[in-house]
């Protein structure tokens, strides 16, 4: 009976500490996440943060802060935000399933596929091809039209401002026009050099294949198939009142994005539909992402896929990386394939220090999950 007894109490005290090992594991990581954005939030340029973390099968959001200076506007699950360059990421997802569709070629010539005859797309009659386009290894420019280029390069808080009032009246028309002045100055295919008129291209070309609108097209995908219900380029009156306002470097309320077709940076979500985009990222079953994650460029400096950059690191393994930064808004995603994690953080300040802000918090937050794996 004592041995009983003795059994029983041995048992339940082990039944009870895995209990509470059990909660420990599953609040270490709020914890975690919580002692680093923090940290970020102590600076005091930064005034919110949202953060979504995919780990083993589970996701974690966490809003903090206040979006706007002067009322308490605490960031949701509701609240859309800007990504920026991030949406080159799903433009090369769409491209990536019109691959496997058959509907284009990543070899063919990009002339194939525009409204317009283009003879300068080429160098030496070598020509720019589709994968060039997303690769960014055109040559094509930075931003069109050319006037952008000059301000870009003497950032201040004047910035924002200055490339609204010129892109807010700039036309797909105007951008085909100004097309036909690019000059390639070597082979495509050869250098990475980032543009933002490559994605635009892109889209151009997947509203030729599909013979619909390029926006029609996003939808289609990230709506209807993957259920991002709320992962638009052009709000609704209903969605806008939840778009994050966005702060310049020295806090003025800047004006949000103006988009030519959306491709390069004209994608608006939430933390809740990044996270399914994030958890169908890491779904290496499937074809259309692994088809996305084909390393398409490499050289000694970059491996680059459809948009997204490959890094590589003994502990991370090979992992996917993007940056977003427009006039109010920073983000980065990360996908860890190795280690079934992804992350994104976003911010609605953006000034030139920002991105490395929020990388410093992303990478902290990761080191720790992986450094302390035993604890998950």
């Amino acid at each position: 009976m004592k041995r009983k007894i003795l059994l029983l109490l041995y048992l339940f005290t082990m039944a009870c500490q895995q209990k509470n090992k059990n909660i420990t594991q599953k609040d270490s990581i709020p914890l975690i996440i919580n002692k680093h954005v923090d940290s970020l939030l102590s600076d005091p340029k930064i005034k919110a943060v949202s953060i979504g973390v995919f780990l083993n099968g589970k996701q974690y959001i966490s809003h903090y802060g206040s979006l706007d200076k002067e009322k308490n506007t605490i960031p949701t699950n509701q609240t859309i935000y800007e990504i920026a360059s991030v949406s080159k990421t799903f433009t090369g997802i769409l491209m990536a399933n019109a691959v496997l569709e058959g509907k284009i070629n990543l070899e063919e010539e990009i002339q194939t596929y525009l409204p317009e005859k283009y003879p300068n797309f080429q160098y030496k009659k070598n020509p720019i091809k589709v994968k060039h386009l997303v690769t960014h290894t055109s040559r094509m420019p930075t931003f069109l039209p050319k006037k952008i280029e000059p301000l870009v390069n003497n950032f201040n808080e004047d910035l924002p401002f200055k490339m609204y009032a010129i892109q807010k009246d700039y036309t797909k028309t105007n951008f085909f026009s100004d097309l036909h002045d690019v000059k390639l100055d070597t082979i495509p295919g050869q250098f990475y050099d980032y543009s933002n008129v490559d994605a635009e291209l892109v889209a151009a070309i997947l509203e030729t294949s599909y013979q619909i609108p390029f926006e029609q097209i996003f939808s289609n995908f990230f709506e209807k198939k993957l259920q991002m219900q709320h992962t638009k380029i052009t709000l609704s009156a209903d969605e806008k009142p939840f778009l994050a306002n966005g702060y310049g470097m020295t806090g003025k309320l800047v004006p949000h994005e103006v988009s030519l077709f959306g491709a390069e940076g004209g994608v608006k979500t939430t933390l809740p539909d990044l996270m399914r985009y994030i958890k169908w990222q890491l779904n290496s079953n499937d074809t259309i992402v692994q088809e996305s994650h084909r390393v398409l460029f490499s050289n000694e400096n970059t491996q680059i896929a459809y948009y997204f950059p490959l890094k590589h690191d003994k502990v991370y393994g090979n992992y996917f990386c993007i940056h977003g930064g427009g006039f109010g808004t920073q983000n980065w995603l990360y996908i860890l394939p190795k280690h079934n994690i992804g992350i994104s953080i976003i911010t609605n300040q953006s000034d030139l220090d920002t991105p490395k802000k929020l990388k410093h918090t992303l990478i902290k937050i990761v080191n720790e999950f992986l450094f302390n794996s035993s604890n998950f």
